[in-house]
């Protein structure tokens, strides 16, 4: 049976970008069925007739307002992935009026670049069944945009030649997301001799990968606004950071490497991003789910799943996939509450963070009226870790005393 191909819009007036971008995507025309539009009035009518899994737009079109073609295909066709393919990255400009956007792919970008946004892209038709959370996202009016910083990161990332020098000159430009990166790298968690004081030296602490998630996690936090419901914003990034640091305590004391560290510390920093997403931009329906927290004493991922169907897990590692995120932090944020992989003897970041999450609330309870999420008790005994369970505890305990001592 021939595996049907995803269909692609690339909206663009330079007839030249148009051509360049079909020798990008020629290795990938066995996946695709390519489309190119010239102008708006070509993309709206092909819009009309023929529905599309992928549309790329730049946001300059002759004819519609600046990024209103992105609004009408959210219009038209909201459960179509879209992309704004512009020059206007340094102001963020683009994102902030066309904020349906999943994300922003900043010009010229290489083939290597837009290859593995498209395919990325892809793979969350195959990664993600439940066409609800894909339904809920695209109904979103104002998504978590990309900040800027963090296209300026995503582009220095990209150079052969990276300078941490540049990477913290870059993360400077942003006071409150600097003091936050250097709060958690100063924490007691890291056992530094000295403070770092930098952005440059919390690059060379964290590595660049988790540096840019703590950008677009803090921005996120931070832009965030909830209206008339009893849900701090402050408690659940304060959550956050410290399921991040017991999540990389815990993967180390099993002899991880750097960069699996790196994936549980940032999987443990993102794991509740969905929350924000669905407290922000479903507030009547989340209002009801604390109520229902409250009064039955049920864990709030069982309250979510009775009212749309799925959970704050799925959203976030869904948006995070769209992102362009590491498939294994998307894999830790989308089972931090219910352990799904198969054991490989090693202590992965998804069952890090799921195991973190549930200390974290246990040695710092901000909410005992909320009820607990429980350890997969099962998966644990299952795949030989429920034995190491007490030692973890005193590892993440001990941490956790001594920072909040400090």
């Amino acid at each position: 049976m021939t595996k049907s191909k995803s269909i692609i819009l690339f909206v663009d007036e330079e007839k030249g970008q148009i051509e360049t971008l079909k020798k990008m995507l020629k290795p990938m025309e066995d996946q695709l069925e390519l489309h190119f539009a010239n102008s708006a009035k070509e993309a709206l009518e092909l819009i009309e007739i023929q529905p599309f899994n992928i549309v790329v737009t730049d946001f300059y079109t002759e004819g519609l307002p600046d990024g209103e073609l992105m609004n009408e295909v959210k219009r038209q066709q909201p459960g179509a992935i879209r992309f704004i393919f512009s020059k206007d990255h340094d102001t963020n400009k683009s994102m902030h009026s066309a904020l349906c956007a999943h994300q922003f792919i900043s010009k010229p970008c290489t083939a290597k670049e837009m290859n593995g946004t498209i395919e990325r892209s892809l793979k969350l038709k195959n990664i993600f069944l439940n066409e609800r959370v894909s339904k809920a996202i695209a109904s979103i009016d104002e998504l978590p945009i990309m900040p800027s910083l963090y296209i300026k990161l995503e582009k220095e990332l990209q150079k052969d030649d990276i300078s941490i020098r540049d990477i913290g000159k870059i993360i400077g430009e942003d006071l409150a997301v600097t003091t936050g990166i250097l709060k958690l790298v100063n924490s007691s968690f890291f056992g530094l001799y000295s403070k770092v004081s930098t952005p440059e030296k919390a690059a060379t602490m964290l590595g660049l990968s988790t540096i840019k998630g703590l950008v677009l996690g803090m921005h996120i936090f931070n832009t965030s606004k909830i209206k008339n419901l009893d849900f701090s914003i402050e408690d659940l990034g304060e959550h956050s950071q410290y399921t991040a640091l017991l999540a990389r305590a815990i993967i180390q004391a099993e002899g991880a490497d750097n960069e699996t560290a790196e994936k549980a510390f940032l999987a443990g920093f993102l794991h509740d991003i969905g929350k924000l997403i669905l407290s922000t931009s479903f507030q009547p329906e989340y209002a009801e789910i604390l109520k229902s927290v409250k009064k039955e004493g049920i864990p709030m991922s069982e309250a979510e799943k009775e009212i749309f169907g799925f959970t704050h897990a799925e959203v976030g590692a869904y948006l995070l996939a769209l992102w362009g995120f590491d498939e294994a932090v998307v894999e830790a944020v989308h089972s931090h509450h219910e352990l799904t992989e198969s054991g490989s003897g090693m202590l992965s970041p998804a069952a890090a963070v799921h195991v973190a999450d549930t200390f974290e609330h246990e040695l710092r309870t901000l909410h005992p009226e909320y009820s607990p999420h429980l350890l997969d008790a099962e998966w644990l005994e299952q795949n030989g870790f429920s034995n190491k369970l007490v030692g973890w505890l005193e590892i993440c305990a001990t941490k956790m005393n001594n920072d909040l001592s400090n």
